[in-house]
């Protein structure tokens, strides 16, 4: 288990962890990347759907800090673009594993930064790397702290130590969020996503364990909340954050299409009755 420093503070050395981050970022990359992950979830997924409310903007002087369950390989797309649509005013900047990260240099680029699995001095770099960017105006934190792929139905999702500490000293707006992914009536999956209410650290004093307690707890709920969604198989409890890619197969498509045409009616690829264009964010 990772031995996480008591009570860290922010420091000289945080500073030039974070001004190195910030250096090899750059804005001009991570648009055209952050297009990239858009195009390609709306290319992957039936929809991408919002249940409830998106969160309001947050004041660009107090630095965010992200979080939600780890279900998949999508989930860094999922922060960059829920961060460049809901948070604009805020640089998004996320950790990854180091050995990872040597693999693909140009995410440094993006605002990914090299943590060590498992470690102390990967514990000590997460935690220098991101105190100097939360000591910053205008940026943003987006954490899994569950630290590896979780199952969405694992009650209560397991954190690690280091979003506790964060939460103690840098005050920050914590942000909560699930995420999960699932199958209706297309050939592609539906991607949900539920937000909960931010929560403002400032003034808050709870310990290493009474944070995650309440971390977790937060997460759980949406998460509960989320899956009862799921289940109802309803788009119109969501609101359509990115339009996807719809329609079964070729073959059947094609029949759908041709019999469409003959009775003078608009072709839908939709398997369902989804009402698409309903609540859209776009």
């Amino acid at each position: 288990m990772t031995q996480w420093p008591e009570k860290p503070s922010v420091n000289e050395r945080d500073i030039k962890a974070a001004d190195d981050v910030i250096t090899a970022f750059s804005p001009r990359i991570s648009r055209v990347f952050e297009l990239y992950c858009e195009r390609l979830m709306a290319k992957r997924f039936s929809a991408v759907r919002v249940l409830g409310k998106l969160p309001e903007a947050i004041d660009p002087d107090r630095p965010v800090i992200g979080f939600a369950n780890h279900c998949s390989w999508y989930d860094p797309l999922f922060f960059l673009v829920l961060s460049r649509r809901l948070f604009p005013r805020h640089v998004a900047y996320g950790p990854m594993d180091a050995d990872a990260l040597k693999k693909y240099g140009f995410m440094k680029k993006i605002g990914i930064f090299g943590v060590e699995k498992g470690s102390a001095r990967g514990a000590a770099r997460f935690l220098q790397v991101s105190r100097g960017l939360l000591a910053r105006k205008g940026t943003a934190l987006w954490l899994t702290p569950q630290g590896e792929f979780a199952d969405v139905r694992v009650r209560p999702p397991r954190f690690q130590s280091g979003i506790a500490h964060l939460a103690r000293n840098c005050n920050a707006v914590l942000q909560p969020f699930a995420i999960e992914l699932v199958f209706w009536n297309e050939s592609r999956p539906e991607a949900l996503v539920h937000f909960g209410e931010p929560i403002d650290t400032a003034g808050i004093e709870l310990d290493n364990d009474g944070w995650n307690a309440r971390l977790e707890g937060v997460l759980a709920q949406l998460q509960d909340e989320l899956a009862a969604a799921a289940m109802a198989r309803d788009p119109d409890l969501f609101a359509t954050f990115i339009d996807g890619t719809t329609g079964t197969n070729y073959i059947y498509d094609g029949w759908r299409y041709v019999k469409a045409m003959v009775r003078g009616e608009r072709f839908d690829s939709a398997h369902g009755n989804d009402k698409r264009t309903a609540g859209t964010n776009k």
